[in-house]
């Protein structure tokens, strides 16, 4: 749309002269003019308005209280009272000034949490997000190993007393939890569980199945012998496991059987 003024032409000759008449330009005001000018006019009304109003709403934000907290994720080995024990002491009065770089550092020195994310939640509420650690296996008799070998030590362990005991050096840990779960795949073959798997300061493997029988693997080649007691471990000798007391894979061709009953091995050849 348009704006402007229309005018006359004249066109008239007056005798003895030739007169033209002026014609004043039209001016014409464009849409997107008008709406510059409209949206700078609301600028100026908002900042006003937010110069008088801006202390107010930042005082009432400030001032809002944590009201709640409120536990996301599934937690089985911690509890309630035990997270908000820790967030307690970091809490003020005010939900936008709580520190929660600090609350989730305090957290996460929990054995059992693995990690701890935070949001606010206007007006009232502060939300964690904890993610559990879990226990793949114990580490000596008292400490507890994740799912990346890294070992925690929570105040007790009941309950979790089924877990394969798996014991070396320190810093051993993830070494042994990786040597546990290949191990661990290759007897599922046979149905076999480990019970207990140890790592001798000098490299040495041995373990114990959970039915009993203690398995000797030695230094080297540790893989390839797993692979031969598999093969040797088929459906006729493991209806004879129970008379079974020991199995010693540290030959380069064969394994050695101690029955519970003989004082002596049989060398079994392969």
């Amino acid at each position: 749309m348009e704006i402007f003024t229309p005018g006359k032409k004249h066109n008239r000759r007056r005798s003895g002269a030739s007169t033209r008449a002026a014609q004043r330009p039209v001016r014409r005001i464009r849409p997107a003019d008008l709406l510059k000018v409209v949206f700078v006019a609301m600028l100026v009304v908002a900042g006003a308005w937010g110069a008088l109003s801006t202390p107010k709403v930042v005082e009432k934000v400030s001032s809002q209280r944590v009201e709640q907290v409120l536990i996301e994720g599934e937690v089985n080995y911690i509890s309630e009272q035990d997270v908000l024990a820790a967030v307690n002491s970091f809490i003020s009065e005010s939900l936008l000034l709580v520190d929660m770089v600090e609350i989730k550092k305090e957290l996460e020195l929990r054995p059992w949490i693995r990690s701890v994310t935070i949001r606010r939640e206007w007006p009232d509420t502060l939300v964690l997000n904890v993610t559990e650690e879990k226990a793949i296996a114990r580490w000596g008799e008292k400490r507890l190993l994740n799912q990346d070998g890294a070992i925690f030590s929570p105040d007790s362990i009941v309950g979790l007393e089924q877990l394969a005991i798996l014991t070396g050096p320190d810093d051993s840990a993830r070494k042994v939890m990786e040597q546990y779960q290949l191990f661990s795949q290759l007897l599922y073959q046979r149905g076999l569980k480990i019970a207990e798997l140890s790592l001798s300061d000098r490299g040495a493997w041995r373990l114990m199945l959970a039915n009993g029988v203690q398995v000797n693997i030695g230094k080297a080649d540790v893989m390839a012998r797993m692979r031969r007691l598999v093969d040797f471990l088929d459906p006729f000798f493991m209806e004879h496991m129970v008379s079974v007391e020991s199995i010693d894979l540290r030959y380069t061709s064969g394994i050695a059987v101690k029955n519970k009953s003989i004082t002596g091995e049989e060398v079994v050849s392969l």
